[in-house]
């Protein structure tokens, strides 16, 4: 009742200041559209006409800049996508190196569908048969696989859902794999392994695997490589590989691979001004991607072909003639491009060129982007003389349209406002009839579709909320009579078992059926504490407004609480003073609920041993405090906006001390409609105290 009466206040009118919806309407439009657009326009008539002269007149130069600068952004712009589609791989590729972790330390048992989809090669190559949908298992003959090594497959055999989906969420990957130590090779897709690795191949020999290792990579974090040829068969590729370090080595290396072909295609996509084009190059100046326009420029053919006999015996890098650093035609822009991550340069590769590159953040590369400097120049210009023909008839048609739009506008204003501001008024009123639990009719039409839907959805809003209070009202009371019924049947059985006759229950049988009194006690509890919780909420409380006899409440209180105390060995203590206390209305069931769950609270989160003092306050600003002091262990700085949030435990979710988390909540808010106070003091690990604050009211 007190919660819907101060709602209403809040609703008595509008805040100092305030001013109806038409009228502030009218105001914006005024100040934000009408006065600034007309400074703006005139203002950009008069500044055109001053200023038409010097920007017809401005130079080649001036133009080269601005164009400079728009392949200087794209440089940018481009490499800070392909970095960032990079960082996602190289996130996922953290992620699949701590899963294999957790993979190849966890044991693994493989069904026989699993073991059959094994076998071993006459070479001694241990390799799956059949596409199942998995990865491709190859365990090199180089190490003789054994009963470990056969487990260290199947631990690994629960990592291929991982690499499918991280397969499946980025078109830049081609494969991921996993290598370990001892010449393990786990590899999605699956592809015939045993027609591209030699029998006896020796990972750990291989630029993606040492490249992860302690000397190559001692921050252990994921790392890019160079372009080389897979010996998968995957052809020229690079790779984001991480480390996998077990208690005392490393243990295995994974990686995901991006193919040059893919990369090509990204670059392929970018669109450069000027007729231009852009080229991926690699930390050590290797071209990794090299459009068709590139080729002819700089006389190379992008290099897919590959060899995987080489690769079976070396690393197989790009040769020479794609290092920009040994391109004597590129030995200036080489130089800049070592000195400084980003930069512009003109070139000469048989026609003038505007080079611009930036660096693509993590595995360090370059975008190198080259446009033709003609073309640039010569869009520029023509750009310049269209744009002064048009501003010349753009002025002209402005002092025209906005003479007449202006007036348009000035009529206009005062029946748009009139008509947005009366439907949203009549949703103010009924959101108002929804807030306080009533009904609303059928909405009435408006001119505005989005309102007329708005003013549908309140009302259908309003019969659910309705129909939902009710369904929890009826809900509420069915259950609790279903559950006290078995309830009392269940402590009054076990009442029975405990003093009947006959053959007694001693020992621990009698503690587990005093252990069931109890249970059923707690659910007691519980049922009420919801069901008080529920008739808060649902304002359906009759308050009491009698005199209150403090001390006997008090003691009551403490008296009901002692039983408990004393399994801890915790003392009660009631500090109440001397000399007459101010006097005090309200309702003593409702006062004996707050103390009760108060009292609780500190004895069951008290230490061994403690002490819980109630203590009465002497009266200050019209209030008597009662105080709740316990000794125990403290509310935690980072869980004070939860103590009064209903089935928040603050951290003691998984402790032996049993609760559902309502009692504090169910004392504020009994304080709250009994028009007391209730806050708190705490420290973690000294203690809490609750003051409940009694409003001192007349006889």
């Amino acid at each position: 009742m007190a919660q819907r009466t101060a709602r209403k206040a809040d609703r008595k009118g509008p805040a100092a200041g305030a001013v109806p919806l038409k009228a502030w309407l009218w105001r914006s439009y005024v100040k934000a559209a009408l006065i600034p657009l007309l400074l703006i326009e005139f203002g950009f008539v008069a500044i055109y006409w001053a200023t038409s002269q010097v920007v017809y007149d401005r130079s080649a130069a001036a133009i080269t800049r601005i164009s400079t600068d728009s392949v200087r952004d794209a440089a940018l712009r481009e490499a800070n996508v392909i970095a960032h589609r990079l960082d996602a791989i190289t996130a996922m590729t953290r992620i699949y190196a701590a899963e294999t972790g957790r993979a190849l330390q966890t044991p693994a048992t493989a069904s026989q569908a699993e073991q059959d989809n094994h076998a071993l090669s006459p070479g001694g190559a241990f390799h799956t048969l059949r596409d199942t949908g998995g990865a491709a298992v190859f365990y090199s003959g180089i190490v003789p696989v054994g009963a470990a090594e056969r487990e260290k497959v199947w631990r690994t055999a629960r990592l291929d859902p991982l690499m499918r989906a991280i397969k499946d969420s980025d078109p830049l990957i081609a494969q991921l794999y996993l290598n370990t130590r001892d010449s393990l090779n786990r590899i999605y897709p699956w592809f015939d392994v045993l027609k591209i690795y030699p029998p006896k191949m020796d990972i750990p020999s291989y630029n993606f695997y040492y490249e992860a290792d302690a000397a190559h990579n001692p921050d252990r974090k994921p790392v890019w490589t160079d372009a080389y040829v897979d010996p998968a068969g995957g052809g020229w590729m690079v790779s984001a590989i991480a480390p996998v370090y077990g208690p005392d080595r490393l243990e295995a290396v994974v990686g995901i691979d991006v193919t040059i072909g893919t990369i090509l295609q990204r670059v392929l996509d970018i669109r450069i001004p000027g007729e231009g084009y852009a080229v991926l190059i690699g930390r050590d100046g290797t071209i990794l991607a090299l459009p068709p326009k590139g080729e002819a420029d700089l006389g190379l053919s992008e290099l897919l072909a590959h060899s995987y006999e080489e690769a079976i015996l070396k690393d197989t890098f790009k040769p020479a003639e794609f290092n920009i650093f040994q391109k004597p035609m590129l030995t200036e822009l080489a130089g800049a491009m070592r000195t400084a991550p980003e930069g512009v340069r003109r070139v000469d590769l048989g026609r003038p060129m505007i080079a611009s590159w930036a660096q693509v953040a993590g595995p360090n590369w370059s975008l190198l982007v080259l446009a033709s400097e003609d073309s640039v120049l010569a869009a520029s210009s023509d750009l310049r003389s269209q744009l002064a023909f048009v501003s010349k008839g753009m002025v002209g048609i402005l002092l025209v349209f906005y003479a007449g739009f202006f007036a348009f506008l000035w009529r206009r204003s005062a029946t748009m406002s009139d008509r947005v501001a009366r439907p949203l008024g009549d949703l103010e009123r009924r959101m108002a009839v929804i807030s306080d639990g009533g009904t609303l009719p059928p909405a009435p039409p408006s001119a505005i579709e989005e309102l007329q839907k708005v003013g549908e959805h309140l009302v259908r809003m309003g019969d659910k909320i309705d129909a939902a209070n009710r369904a929890k009202a009826a809900f509420l009371s069915a259950m609790s009579h279903e559950l006290r019924t078995p309830l009392n049947a269940i402590i009054g059985y076990a009442d029975l078992l405990e003093g009947s006759e006959g053959e007694r229950l001693e020992g621990a049988r009698l503690d587990q059926l005093r252990a069931i009194t109890a249970a059923g006690w707690d659910l007691v509890r519980l049922v009420d504490v919801v069901l008080d919780l529920s008739r808060i909420e649902g304002q359906d409380l009759a308050l009491a407004h009698e005199p209150l006899a403090l001390r006997p409440l008090l003691e009551e209180a403490l008296d009901s609480q002692r039983a408990e105390a004393g399994k801890h060995g915790i003392t009660l203590d009631l500090d109440f003073p001397e000399g007459p206390l101010p006097p005090l209305r309200g309702d003593a069931k409702i006062l004996r609920r707050i103390l009760d769950e108060l009292l609780s609270n500190a004895v069951k989160y008290n230490l061994p041993g403690g002490r819980v003092t109630l203590q009465v306050a002497p009266e200050t600003a019209g209030f008597l405090p009662l105080r709740i002091i316990d000794t125990g262990v403290g509310i935690g700085a980072e869980h004070r906006d939860s103590v009064f949030k209903a089935f928040h435990r603050l951290g003691h979710e998984n402790s032996t001390i049993s609760g559902a988390g309502i009692g504090l909540a169910i004392a504020k808010r009994f304080a709250d409609v009994s028009g007391c106070q209730l806050d708190f003091d705490s420290v973690a690990g000294a203690g809490c105290t609750f003051t409940l604050r009694l409003p001192c009211r007349p006889e």
